[in-house]
C-alpha cells in the first residue's frame, strides 16, 4: 500500500516547464552532476539523488550559503571559500519537454497527506521520508515544486530520473556572477578571508 495515495499526488501532480532556474553546486562537478547526499528531500542512502534551483537567484544564494548559518551570531562574515568552491548554472527544461512535479506549495503538503514540516522545518527527516515514498511510489513524478522556508519564493527539487528533461543555459564560477555582490549585501553578509 502506498504512504501517498495517488488520488492525492494526481490532485498535486503538473507540468512546468522552467526557464532560466538559477542552480549552484560544487564546483569540481557539472552543473547537472548529482550525488545523493542528505538534504530536504534525499536522505544520502536511499538510492537516488536530488537536484535543487530556484526560479530566483537570491533564493538560491539564500538557501545555498546563507541559510541557518548565522543564527545567533553577531557577525555574518561567509568564509570566501565558501563562494570559491560553488558554480553557478542557469537551467531550463529542453525545448519539447516538461518537468512532472508534485506542487508542494500552499496546501500541497495537507492536500496529499504530508506533514508541512517537510517542506518547512529546519530539519529534513519529514521531507527526506517524503521524498523517499514519492520516489519508490511514483515513478513518474520527477521531483517537487515548494516554497523556500527562507524566502517564500519557488523552488524546485528534481530527482536524478528527471535531470535529463533539463538543459544548461549558461555557467560559470559563482564568484563571477554579476548579482552576487549585491545579494550578499542585501543579506548583509561580508566574504572574509579564511
Amino acid at each position: 500500500m502506498n504512504r501517498y495515495s495517488r488520488e492525492r499526488i494526481e490532485a498535486r501532480l503538473h507540468l512546468f516547464a522552467i526557464a532560466g532556474a538559477h542552480r549552484v553546486f560544487g564546483v569540481s562537478r557539472m552543473p547537472l552532476q548529482l550525488h545523493s547526499s542528505p538534504s530536504r528531500f534525499c536522505d544520502g542512502k536511499s538510492g537516488f539523488s536530488v537536484m535543487y534551483a530556484s526560479l530566483s537567484f537570491e533564493t538560491c544564494i539564500v538557501e545555498t550559503l546563507v541559510r541557518d548559518r548565522f543564527t545567533h551570531r553577531l557577525k555574518r562574515e561567509l568564509p570566501l571559500a565558501a563562494v570559491f568552491a560553488r558554480g553557478y548554472a542557469r537551467i531550463s527544461t529542453q525545448a519539447d519537454r516538461e518537468l512532472n512535479l508534485l506542487d508542494l506549495r500552499d496546501t500541497g503538503c495537507v492536500d496529499i497527506g504530508a506533514p508541512t514540516d517537510a517542506v518547512r522545518a529546519r530539519h529534513f527527516a519529514a521531507g527526506q521520508a517524503l521524498g523517499r515514498a514519492v520516489h519508490e511510489e511514483h515513478p513518474d513524478v520527477d521531483g517537487f515544486i515548494y516554497a523556500s522556508r527562507l524566502s517564500g519564493d519557488d523552488c524546485i527539487a528534481v530527482f536524478d530520473r528527471g535531470v535529463e528533461k533539463i538543459v544548461v543555459v549558461d555557467a560559470c564560477e559563482l564568484k563571477e556572477h554579476p548579482e552576487l555582490p549585491a545579494v550578499l549585501e542585501r543579506n548583509k553578509v561580508q566574504l572574509v578571508d579564511d
